[in-house]
């Protein structure tokens, strides 16, 4: 009896563990396909390209502690001075009512072409296709005059985040002067790393903010209750 119960019990072992076998393997392949959907998608699409620079973006803003709708907000519909709308990715807020707008662009099919290939041919030309693509970006970012956008008061530059830090090391260290063109047209490159420092020390900015405000408040209320008690001194000497 005890023989047959172990057998019984180990042969139900056997089904469960063959069961989550299977159930791994099918999610190894439904894991693997994602990833190979996503990376489609991001090769192919421009508009998906954008979505996920976006993503990324905000994941770095969440990072930073910012809050959404309070430090910064996303996608604020603005209208320059001859009425044409535009619609920047973020806008962080500043004490004192000012604003830095941010602006996430990605390309990733060169840049993927030119981590993949093994030919120096191939490397050559993708990159040079990555540089274009960078100096594009640069120069539509900076014909949209975002810093002349009515209802903020944003910082003479602009920022323009490459959520991949490896495409914008690569594109600086195969162009140095990127840098220094796009710094001219009034527009600051940076990374997911370079961002997350700025906007970490924004986020102690605000930190120091709200500290001077709440003694400035404390200040308040403390000469409020000292003018109480002066007329309550007042009152119980004339009493």
């Amino acid at each position: 009896k005890q023989v047959h119960t172990l057998y019984s019990d180990e042969s139900k072992d056997r089904a469960m563990l063959k069961q989550e076998i299977l159930s791994l393997k099918d999610l190894n392949r439904q894991i693997s396909q994602d990833a190979i959907n996503l990376t489609n998608a991001l090769k192919g699409e421009k508009k998906q390209q954008g979505i996920w620079g976006e993503m990324i973006l905000e994941k770095v803003l969440e990072s930073s502690g910012l809050r959404k709708g309070i430090e910064y907000t996303r996608e604020v519909s603005l209208k320059n001075s001859d009425g044409k709308s535009y619609r920047p990715d973020v806008i962080v807020n500043l004490p004192e009512n000012r604003n830095i707008i941010i602006d996430a662009k990605t390309s990733l099919r060169a840049y993927e072409q030119f981590v993949s290939a093994s030919d120096d041919e191939v490397k050559e030309q993708a990159i040079t296709n990555h540089l274009i693509s960078m100096n594009k970006h640069i120069s539509e970012l900076s014909n949209k005059k975002y810093e002349e956008l009515k209802g903020i008061n944003t910082l003479d530059f602009i920022f323009m985040f490459v959520p991949i830090e490896g495409a914008l090391a690569v594109a600086l260290e195969h162009d140095s002067s990127l840098y220094d063109d796009a710094f001219k047209k009034q527009i600051l490159l940076v990374g997911p790393t370079t961002l997350l420092i700025a906007m970490r020390a924004i986020e102690n900015v605000w930190k120091y903010e709200k500290q001077n405000q709440n003694a400035k408040e404390i200040a308040s209320r403390a000469g409020a209750l000292y003018d109480k008690f002066v007329s309550f001194s007042d009152d119980m000497v004339k009493i």
